[in-house]
């Protein structure tokens, strides 16, 4: 709410708040089915990443160098590399076994392609304490570092970005979307 000359703060107080819900479409946001449906994949992501977790017990000393190339490592993919310190727990976050995780899926993917060595494979089942996830944080230091990695993620990267002039034949109106995804349900 905007103070206006003369007004006091008592006065601000007294004053009633104002919501605004705001439409799209004619109806709020969260309210259509695909919205529950989306609501619902998420949930059900957030547990799958939940229970990928690795658990055990984690302190700083494993911690730290761990987040510290990770973050590192998450530049190649194009990432902000600004991964927040992770106190000491007994299961590493859902969002950052994400990004393990993603990690996983291109070590795997270029270990198929004969880029990397299959000792590079990254099992997140084995971490269990801080010597694990020291262990960890080398390879993915290693991976960081790694030129025919980069050049590998550089390549899928390109792969993966569409032309400018399909992007245009894929643009969707919000009614063509909602009924594509209703088709995929």
């Amino acid at each position: 709410m905007k103070m206006m000359k003369g007004d006091s703060v008592k006065e601000m107080k007294k004053k009633p708040a104002v919501e605004v819900e705001i439409q799209i479409g004619g109806r709020a946001p969260g309210s259509s089915p695909i919205a529950e449906e989306l609501n619902e994949l998420e949930m059900e992501d957030e547990d799958t990443y939940a229970t990928m977790a690795p658990k055990g017990t984690f302190t700083s000393r494993g911690l730290d160098p761990l987040v510290k190339n990770t973050n590192k490592l998450l530049v190649l993919f194009g990432q902000d590399p600004s991964y927040p310190k992770v106190m000491d727990t007994d299961q590493l976050p859902t969002d950052f076994t994400r990004i393990l995780s993603m990690f996983v899926a291109a070590v795997d993917d270029a270990v198929d392609e004969g880029i990397l060595n299959p000792e590079m494979k990254i099992d997140l089942s084995q971490i269990r304490d801080d010597a694990g996830l020291m262990s960890l944080s080398g390879k993915i230091e290693m991976l960081a570092k790694d030129r025919e990695f980069k050049r590998f993620l550089q390549e899928d990267q390109k792969e993966e970005e569409p032309a400018p002039e399909m992007e245009e034949e894929m643009a969707m109106s919000p009614e063509e979307e909602d009924a594509m995804l209703m088709e995929r349900l």
